[in-house]
């Protein structure tokens, strides 16, 4: 399936990331912008988790496509990436919480920032890759 899909998306794929991930983190450095320090924070929205699980599926994907390639034991990969990720979330949430009690908006702004610079580079990358 991965193959098969490639083929549409690969063209368009940097663009993808780029305007997923950048409206993420433009999302991000506004809700940090527009919050109250005394007001109760409200939860996620739909729209922002919804950006967000395309946003970081992406890259999950153009590793699959790139992993039905490759001679590898794709269970082995797939349980080492599982929990990989299943740590650094655990961990980022963790690290989240602890650092979002003491530098709140700060801390969200320069996420968004670098969501915003992620995408930035990808498509940077790709651009001048496909120039060269």
């Amino acid at each position: 399936m991965g193959i098969a899909a490639s083929q549409y998306i690969d063209a368009v794929d940097h663009w993808v990331a780029f305007a997923l991930l950048a409206a993420v983190g433009a999302h991000m450095k506004w809700q940090a912008l527009q919050h109250q320090p005394d007001a109760p924070r409200g939860d996620t929205t739909l729209w922002a988790t919804v950006l967000t699980a395309i946003g970081t599926s992406i890259d999950a994907m153009a590793i699959g496509v790139s992993l039905a390639f490759l001679e590898v034991n794709i269970l082995l990969i797939a349980l080492a990436i599982g929990t990989a990720t299943m740590l650094m979330s655990t961990g980022g949430m963790l690290a989240g919480r602890l650092l979002g009690q003491r530098f709140g908006r700060v801390a969200e702004a320069l996420g968004g920032i670098a969501l915003i610079g992620l995408g930035s580079l990808i498509l940077f990358e790709h651009l001048t890759a496909a120039a060269g």
